[in-house]
């Protein structure tokens, strides 16, 4: 840690901006790592939107990839949407990190300066996108295998049930399910910690690899845990806005609810892509809302994450204590 960040530290508690003190840094239990995830949100909820919003470019890509040209042939568009989800990947690479960078300096008691925060997120972008790149590939792979090896387990049983009542199936949804929440769940987390080490410690690829390992063994259920049910938090405030905006719409007479909330889910992209022929303004405000809500509550997530990344410091590395032997002896 940089001694000049640690002496510009102040205290987190709501009335003490004026106070020139440390955080009141320690250990946090779940309930008070939500509360300080949604205060810090609250209080630099306009920076962490202005960041946030640099997503909008990541999407408007793929979008005028789709509504590229038929007459370039399929052939060329093929070939234009793989460096179009590197660069979507990318940019969404960039965002986070800027997320996770602003995340740290308001948690340090530091006020949010984007400029700083996008240009430290750059200076450290190659190395996060490596290994984000390399975390994307490996999840994708998992999950792949995981769905083939469960339809293969599955299939002897399908189809010999009546058709009203398909257990089999329905079974087989399930644990496709599950198994791509779990690998999910497992990516993100153990990424938060490598980008964290990149970002905060200031860490080689292959450093960062290895300090996530260090932080997350032996307490990797419990981490694992938290970092779901704080996708699950961010999913249900996103469910809700969208349920809001779904019956807003519908007053209006704009679009009927029933059609709003049939296609109002996370795969509003998809759905804006694949019914191209099908386009209209319908489809383009369901895209736009489900855009806006998905900028909006995206923070939560990294906010939570890197306060998690911080409290396992705490607990394995006495980084509270460290950052008061550094005010001290400074």
């Amino acid at each position: 840690m940089d001694p000049s960040q640690v002496n510009s530290v102040m205290k987190l508690d709501p009335g003490s901006d004026s106070e020139n003190k440390y955080p009141r840094l320690h250990a946090m239990g779940f309930g008070e790592l939500l509360d300080t995830t949604f205060s810090l949100y609250r209080r630099h909820f306009r920076s962490f939107l202005a960041i946030a919003s640099c997503a909008c470019l990541a999407m408007f890509l793929m979008i005028s990839v789709v509504f590229f040209d038929d007459s370039v042939g399929r052939g060329a568009k093929v070939a234009i949407w793989i460096p179009t989800i590197v660069v979507f990947l990318g940019v969404s690479v960039f965002v986070v990190s800027g997320l996770m960078c602003a995340s740290t300096e308001v948690y340090l008691g530091r006020s949010i300066r984007i400029r700083a925060v996008l240009r430290r997120a750059g200076h450290r972008f190659l190395r996060c996108f490596i290994g984000s790149l390399s975390f994307a590939v490996l999840a994708v792979l998992l999950i792949f295998f995981s769905i083939v090896l469960l339809a293969a387990v599955f299939r002897p049983f399908l189809g010999n049930s009546p058709d009203f009542v398909d257990l089999p199936s329905i079974f087989a949804s399930i644990a496709i399910l599950l198994v791509t929440i779990f690998v999910t769940g497992w990516f993100v987390t153990y990424w938060c910690f490598f980008a964290a080490a990149v970002l905060v410690e200031g860490r080689s690829v292959s450093d960062s690899l290895g300090r996530r390992r260090e932080l997350i063994r032996e307490d990797w259920w419990r981490i694992i845990g938290a970092m779901f049910a704080i996708f699950l938090l961010q999913f249900a405030i996103g469910f809700i806005f969208r349920i809001v905006f779904g019956f807003l719409l519908s007053f209006t007479g704009f679009v009927d609810v029933m059609e709003f909330l049939k296609r109002t889910n996370l795969t509003a992209l998809w759905q804006l892509l694949t019914r191209q022929p099908e386009m209209s303004s319908s489809y383009i405000l369901i895209f736009l809302v489900n855009l806006g809500v998905d900028i909006v509550t995206m923070p939560i997530w990294v906010i939570g994450g890197t306060l998690l990344y911080f409290n396992q410091r705490i607990r394995k590395e006495g980084f509270d204590i460290e950052m008061m032997a550094t005010r001290q002896g400074g």
